[in-house]
């Protein structure tokens, strides 16, 4: 019997998307393809940083770290794959580069990574390092640090961004400083969460708000923020400056594609993805896969990618069995299009919608709101949730 081949399974990032399909593989998919081929697997994971970020938890961890601390939310990744031994490679570096005619990667260590099959879930970044490790943990930790430091004294907070980042965000100072900071909230639109098809939900937070003593400004962004001694100076997209001790940017929201050729990518840089099966959607480039919120696919929450998970390992062992789809198979994922998202505003409720419809304060407390489900991160890293 000739000896067996060697498969390699490249992920790019770590996150939300990353982890849970390493462990998909390693767990389910990998040993069942194998006991029917005469083939080995690796898997091997790329991310620029070691440690993932529950950044469901970002807002409180932000703002009050005393009750979320940011050991909690930030936890190392490698040694929750040591139980898979030789057949799992964690690589720390960030991806530069990804030629499609040597399956190779590059990354920031000049190093090139061959993959036969290949995952981008690469995910999304926000501007501040507050809301991801994209640029590795060190400078999350140091935003953190610095912001734990200064918050306390501070007597101006304006937070950026109507989207449920800063909503959360603003609902958790209020919580905390509500009467004795001034804190304000720029939507950057016409109302909050305005992502959300039923309206009343964005109107629900501003009041719940506004009796924390958050005051909520519409249709005004940030274009610039500079800092002058202990201060962040914003010039307002309506012409106005004003000074603040504390600015917390919780905007925009970007793919993490720069590696990825720009024939793969939509006319905003999100990667080309099959809504159905989750390869990526170019013609002649087989074994690759887009996986989370890098993925045009996604409404970028995720619960979204927590769906979406099954539907993607089916593919991928498809494809590693040689196998046709069957007619169940067949866009097998079926994204759910109304409204999906738990919005705490302080610990103890907030506002939120499931399949579009609004629902009472009390679930979002019980769901979200208590403890920002950190309950949830172990069974995350060792693949058991």
């Amino acid at each position: 019997m000739a000896a067996p081949t060697t498969h390699s399974i490249v992920i790019i990032g770590a996150s939300f998307g990353g982890i849970p399909t390493a462990h998909g593989l390693l767990k389910d998919v990998l040993p069942a393809v194998a006991a029917t081929t005469n083939t080995e697997y690796k898997v091997t994971m790329i991310s620029s940083s070691e440690y993932f970020y529950w950044k469901v938890g970002a807002p409180r961890v932000i703002v009050n770290p005393a009750s979320l601390p940011v050991e909690k939310a930030l936890v190392p990744i490698p040694e929750n794959f040591k139980v898979y031994g030789d057949k799992f490679e964690f690589v720390k570096a960030t991806v530069t580069a990804l030629d499609p005619s040597s399956k190779s990667v590059t990354t920031d260590t000049g190093a090139s990574v061959h993959y036969d099959s290949l995952i981008i879930a690469s995910g999304t970044s926000f501007s501040s390092p507050l809301w991801s490790v994209s640029a590795g943990s060190d400078k999350t930790k140091a935003a953190l640090d610095d912001i734990h430091a200064r918050l306390p004294e501070a007597k101006t907070v304006l937070v950026a961004g109507g989207g449920a980042a800063g909503v959360e965000t603003a609902g958790e100072l209020g919580q905390l400083y509500g009467g004795q900071k001034d804190i304000t909230l720029l939507s950057g639109t016409k109302q909050l969460l305005n992502g959300l098809n039923n309206k009343a939900v964005g109107k629900d937070a501003e009041a719940r708000l506004s009796k924390m003593k958050v005051t909520t400004v519409h249709d005004v962004r940030v274009e610039t923020a500079t800092t002058e001694s202990n201060q962040t100076v914003l010039l307002l997209a309506n012409g106005e400056t004003k000074n603040v001790d504390i600015y917390i940017e919780a905007t925009g929201d970007k793919p993490n594609s720069q590696f990825v050729p720009q024939e793969w990518l939509n006319e905003r840089n999100y990667v080309k993805t099959d809504p159905g099966t989750l390869r990526l959607d170019v013609a002649d480039v087989p074994g690759v896969y887009v996986f989370g919120s890098v993925g045009s696919y996604s409404n970028g929450s995720i619960l979204d990618t927590k769906f979406a998970l099954k539907p993607l390992l089916e593919s991928i062992k498809l494809d590693l069995s040689g196998k046709e789809p069957g007619p169940r198979t067949k866009g097998i994922y079926k994204k759910v299009t109304s409204d999906m998202q738990f919005v705490p505003v302080g610990p103890t409720g907030g506002v939120g919608a499931v399949f579009g419809y609004k629902i009472p304060s009390f679930m979002v407390k019980m769901i979200k709101a208590k403890d920002f489900m950190i309950g949830q991160v172990p069974k995350l890293m060792d693949g058991t949730g």
